[in-house]
This record gives structure tokens, sequence and C-alpha cells, in this order.
């Protein structure tokens, strides 16, 4: 298995390693993770931001140089960010209502296409979308956030999968392709499917909110009525309160609103349910040669899984996949809530950073899967 190190700006062929067998491959949707590898060369012509592409390995791998680190005269420590980590700049952003794989291409084409900083340009990058999907974005005026945060905020509501993939012309790599698509498959997997190891699960401490109430504004001239919405089991919102599939244990939140507020206040209400019904951490290391979920093959980050476990079900989402050591086996994280506490920090912080008004979603929820029952 080979590391190829290629030039940031063209693709241009730099230097190359094998990798030692103590590697780790880390890709998360919630935190930075870096990945780690170790390669038989004391000496490389590598500079940090160049492209890192893994040749001859089980699964697909893009990344970007971050730091070098020389183990012994002999061998040289490589730390790898994820690819998407290149869309880590800071953008302006307006609100939107349409096409939301369209208005992501017309982002990533307008900063890395046609920038008018030509060293910002990867003309090597092919963006390709393959689906579409309707949805609203809503921010306060001058936003300014990272466009890394906001692929993050629109893949994770509204389903869409991002993948890269690289072009291969006799053996020489000549591109990158980012693909924009819409997740197609999800699986419902039970805790006692037997290529499951080492399975934990852990809650936040916060419940899940399963009750949102709105009340108008002072100032408001137009909507003057306090709203309620509940979350029912099923995954969908009622004003109901006695409906029957309301959760029994109440978790209420509350907000205010104006005039303006009025129109979305039902997409709110369900991009803040759907947040905290990910508010739980799921790890566990699954067997690769299983015929039912195989990470990075069949199952990717962004993938929607229902996990079983005895009485409690979680619509959840992969937010997480490590390999360590080799790829007999990986561990698989479902949820956005983390454990360590040096995760914890960098997720305060995230938060803190990139926070947005609100992101409204129009889908009903990630409980209607395919693939069966394991």
């Amino acid at each position: 298995m080979q590391l190829v190190f290629l030039d940031r700006l063209n693709l241009a062929y730099k230097d190359y390693g094998y990798v030692d067998k103590d590697f780790e491959i880390a890709l998360d949707l919630v935190i930075i993770q870096k990945s780690v590898f170790t390669i038989n060369k004391a000496k490389l012509n590598v500079s940090v931001g160049d492209i890192v592409i893994l040749k001859d390995a089980p699964i697909h791998y893009i990344g970007i140089v971050e730091r070098l680190e020389v183990a012994d005269k002999h061998r040289t420590t490589v730390h790898v960010l994820d690819f998407k980590e290149m869309f880590s700049i800071d953008i302006p952003v307006e609100s939107y209502t349409g096409d939301l794989s369209l208005y992501l291409e017309n982002l990533l084409v307008a900063n890395f296409k046609q920038s008018s900083d030509s060293l910002q340009n990867l003309n090597y990058l092919s963006i390709e979308r393959g689906s579409s999907i309707s949805g609203e974005l809503s921010f306060e005026p001058d936003k300014i956030m990272s466009l890394a945060a906001l692929m993050e905020l629109i893949t994770k509501s509204y389903g869409l999968k991002l993948s890269t993939e690289t072009v291969y012309l006799r053996g020489r790599v000549t591109g990158i392709i980012f693909r924009i698509g819409e997740v197609q498959r999800g699986i419902k997997l039970k805790n006692n499917y037997q290529a499951i190891q080492d399975l934990v699960v852990n809650d936040s401490s916060s419940q899940m909110v399963n009750k949102l109430t709105y009340y108008p504004k002072v100032e408001n001239v137009q909507f003057k009525q306090t709203i309620v919405y509940y979350l029912l089991s099923s995954g969908e919102l009622t004003h109901d309160m006695y409906h029957p599939n309301r959760y029994k244990s109440v978790k209420p939140k509350a907000f205010y609103y104006t005039d303006n507020d009025y129109p979305s206040l039902l997409t709110k209400a369900r991009s803040e349910m759907i947040a905290s019904k990910l508010d739980h951490n799921i790890t566990f290391t699954i067997k690769s040669d299983n015929d039912v979920f195989q990470p990075m093959k069949n199952i990717e980050l962004g993938d929607f899984v229902e996990f079983i476990n005895n009485e409690q079900t979680y619509d959840s989402v992969v937010t997480s996949i490590k390999y360590s050591q080799g790829f007999h086996k990986a561990m698989v994280t479902l949820g956005e809530y983390r454990i360590k506490l040096t995760e914890k920090i960098q997720l305060l912080n995230k938060s803190v950073n990139s926070a947005v008004s609100h992101i409204s979603i129009q889908s009903t929820g990630i409980t209607d899967l395919d693939g069966g029952e394991f």
C-alpha cells in the first residue's frame, strides 16, 4: 500500500512511500480528525497542504498533508486531514430557498473554479451533481460561515451525500471528482448482529427535545398566537397535544418568533427536532468480511441507519469511520454526541464559531429505510 503525494495546485507528482502496518484512517462528519501514516522514507519532497492519495488499498482515501514528523532515520510519520477540509474557508452566506444541490455546486464553483484568486482555484477538481433536493436556509444578515460547516449542515439535514473519487489516466492521477448526490440506501441494524463487537451506547445528558413552543414577539403586528409543535415517535410533527404517538416523557424547548419567521416555523421546528434526535453516541467495531454493513463500501459517512438496541430504536447517521492497523475491521460511530473531553471542547468551539440562525428542513425524517434489518 502506497501513499502518493501530489501538488495541491495542479496534482503534479511529488513523492511516494510505502505505508507501515501501524496506521490509522479517521473520517468524521462532526469534528476534525487526523489520519496518521508512517512511511518508509526519512526525506520527502512534500509540503504542508499537498494532496495525499492512498493507493493499492481496499478503500478509497484522499487527504491533505497537515504535518510531517521524522520518526527515525528511515521513516516519516505523516498527519493527514480529510480532503473535505480543503473547503474550510469562510464565505458570506445569504438565505436561500430552492435546489440545495445546485446551491452547493454554485458555491464550490465560485470559490474553487472561478475565484478571482487564481491560487485558490483547483482546475483539476470536477463537480458532479447527481441529485435535486429542495429546501430552505435562513441566516441573519451579514453572516460569515465556513463553507465546510455549511456543507455539513446541508448534508445532515437533507440527506445529501458528498464523496470524492480519483481520476486516473494510464496510472497517473489527472483529476479529482467531487460528487453531490442523495443518500440512496440505509439499513436497519440490531445490536446482536454477529459481525458487531465492542458495542457501547451512550445518550447525551440532555433528553431529546420533543416539544417546541413559539411565542410571538411583542412587536409582532400580523401574528400574535402561541404555536406548539409535538414530535411523534414516527418522526412527524403535530399540533395535537393528545396525539397517541407523542413521547410520554416530555422535553420542551421555547423560542420567540417575529412576523417574518412565521411562514417557516414548521421547518424550524423540524430542524431543531432532528438535531436533538442525533444527540447520542453509538460506537462499535465491525468485521469487514460481513455481507451487510461494510464501511466505505456499501456504507459511508452520512448514511442513515436505524439502530435497534434492546427496546430502544435510534434513527441515526453514520458520523465516524476509523481503520487502525489494517482493514479487517472498522470502528463506526452513529450520532453526533461525543464522549471524550477533547472532542466535547472541539464541538463546543465549533458550535460557537459556526452558529446559524436556523436550517429549515422539509424532509419528514429518516425512518423509512431500505436494505433490510440485521
